[in-house]
């Protein structure tokens, strides 16, 4: 289609580019475009309501002028959508998604596309990188309602929250950090029992582990939830928790880590025993029946999990855990700053489906953690991707230090200290074998 001219020399009537205006706006060009043509008549209805007195026409030409400006930054915005669906392949023959809002929000704005048949979430997803390439800046995509919702984000995560004690409804509901639109909570008694923090070095996981064990333990009631606290650095980074209340059991060495984990699915099992035994499904209806003989809910936290990938019995036994031990109460919270293969295995990953990304070395560690890349290109110091109930969400931990963390527990100390003994796993004998000699007791001298 050619341009259009207004010509001054001839009579033409202004109405009849109207219906012209749908197509014109994919060619917003030339002196007399839609903007020219709105801003004209705005300025021709102003001058004629100078000197004339008010008039339809008037009228007419306001009308035309507001229309066609508003025309013209309506079609200029969906020009800029309709270019990114185009460039990242998101159409289907020559339908493209309908862009049907734009709404402000906190983090920046949100867009509503329906979608053509033969367009689905999946595709939009699958395109998330180039969209947010086109638009530079970062991007959600949600589905709802037979449409799909981008959530663009103009400004960047805050780097730093100062520690606050956040109080939470669930029994084991974590607090996890800040995301745009707030605090962000992961409760392990709603269908995702257990979960894995991974990142690298100075990546932030002892801040972010310190956060979430101190508010628990500020927050929970010790007669509810007990922690199993195993810290394979010899005791350095959870050893200020060691004297709460709310400890069960703390072990410093993959040998007393050992034991603890063999105890705790002994536990498991005495208490599966006793749900059969009473004709229960799980722990809430266990401790509804025996309200003066609940069972406590207990938390198995491992730090720097890698450190047992050369124990193989515990690795068999943490995998047995994460396995069965959701209906009985008792949940794992691991994390590691070596994020491999070897360590995060496939019964692991299945099992443990709340994860926490922070970040990572390369791409290839990343899709170990979060099953694609992306932990590589965060800034560290508690900036992770949650995975959680199908939802990625990005987010900041609080800061907390060690000399904080103290302060703050010190009414939760108790005055005992033994927390750290345990029985090693009882090893199975040879047959044959003689476990000990005290039956020679009975012999004196040569005779019997």
């Amino acid at each position: 289609m050619d341009k259009i001219k207004i010509d001054p020399t001839k009579e033409k009537n202004v109405f009849s580019i109207i219906p012209d205006m749908e197509q014109e706006k994919k060619k917003i060009q030339g002196d007399y475009s839609l903007l020219h043509l709105g801003i004209s008549s705005i300025v021709l209805g102003v001058a004629m309501n100078s000197f004339l007195p008010i008039t339809p026409l008037v009228y007419i030409f306001y009308g035309i002028g507001i229309g066609s400006t508003a025309f013209h930054v309506t079609a200029k915005k969906q020009l800029k959508y309709e270019t990114l669906l185009k460039h990242c392949n998101l159409y289907k023959g020559d339908m493209l998604p309908q862009l049907h809002e734009k709404k402000k929000t906190s983090y920046g704005y949100c867009l509503r596309f329906s979608l053509p048949p033969g367009l689905s979430s999946d595709d939009f997803k699958n395109k998330k990188k180039a969209i947010e390439q086109f638009l530079d800046r970062r991007v959600e995509i949600k589905y709802a309602h037979k449409n799909i919702l981008l959530e663009i984000y103009e400004k960047e995560l805050q780097r730093d929250y100062n520690f606050e004690v956040i109080e939470t409804k669930g029994i084991l509901e974590l607090v996890i950090g800040h995301s745009y639109n707030g605090p962000i909570t992961v409760n392990l008694l709603d269908g995702e029992p257990h979960m894995l923090i991974a990142g690298e070095t100075g990546a932030g996981k002892s801040t972010v582990l310190r956060a979430i064990l101190t508010i628990l333990i500020l927050t929970k009631d010790p007669n509810n939830v007990k922690l199993h606290l195993v810290d394979l650095k010899r005791g350095a980074e959870l050893g200020i928790f060691r004297k709460c209340e709310m400890v069960n059991s703390f072990s410093k060495t993959p040998e007393e880590a050992e034991g603890r984990l063999y105890k705790i699915l002994m536990e498991v099992e005495r208490r599966y025993d006793l749900f059969a035994q009473y004709d229960c499904v799980d722990i809430k209806e266990y401790n509804k029946k025996f309200k003066t003989k609940k069972l406590y809910y207990q938390l198995v936290v491992i730090d720097e999990f890698s450190e047992l990938k050369k124990e193989k019995d515990s690795l068999g036994i943490i995998e047995r855990l994460a396995a069965m031990a959701r209906a009985c109460g008792i949940h794992l919270l691991i994390s590691t700053q070596r994020p491999s293969a070897t360590v995060i295995n496939g019964d692991i990953k299945a099992n443990v489906s709340v994860v926490l990304g922070l970040k990572t070395m390369n791409d290839v560690n990343s899709r170990i953690v979060i099953d694609h890349d992306g932990l590589s290109d965060l800034r560290g110091k508690g900036h992770g991707i949650l995975k959680h109930k199908g939802k990625e969400i990005e987010i900041q931990s609080m800061n907390l230090q060690p000399y904080q963390a103290r302060d703050l527990l010190k009414d939760t100390y108790t005055k005992k200290d033994d927390k750290n003994n345990f029985e090693p796993k009882k090893q199975k004998t040879v047959a044959g074998e003689v476990e000990n000699f005290d039956f020679l007791k009975v012999f004196k001298g040569d005779k019997y």
